[in-house]
């Protein structure tokens, strides 16, 4: 068992279609905003729908990484797993205290500004 990370453990093959995606969602922008300066807005959002369906495309084939990676190295995946809520559960701790401060504070406070 070495310490390496999870995804040490998947051949650099499989990380080749994100940048492949990547590369493609980069060119179809590029286009799109090239069709838009051109005001032709058919093409454009041509461009934006394709464009959308990379980012679909990848999202997919990252769940596919990440269920590989489970399988290769499950020992690993709890401790993501629990890495994940910890931060999920910080950030939304954090939103509650901005939200707090930033709305019930002043109303309790009595400063309602004018919005």
């Amino acid at each position: 068992m070495t310490a390496l990370p999870i995804a040490s453990n998947l051949p650099f093959g499989m990380y080749m279609p994100l940048v492949v995606v990547l590369a493609a969602f980069a060119l179809v922008s590029v286009l799109g905003n090239v069709a838009r300066n051109r005001e032709d807005t058919a093409r454009a959002e041509r461009m934006v729908d394709i464009a959308f369906l990379l980012v679909l495309l990848g999202a997919v084939y990252a769940v596919v990484l990440l269920v590989a990676s489970a399988v290769s190295y499950p020992q690993r995946f709890w401790d993501m797993l629990l890495i994940t809520v910890v931060v999920v559960g910080f950030f939304a701790v954090l939103l509650f205290v901005f939200f707090f401060l930033g709305e019930v504070l002043p109303r309790r406070l009595g400063r309602r500004g004018s919005r």
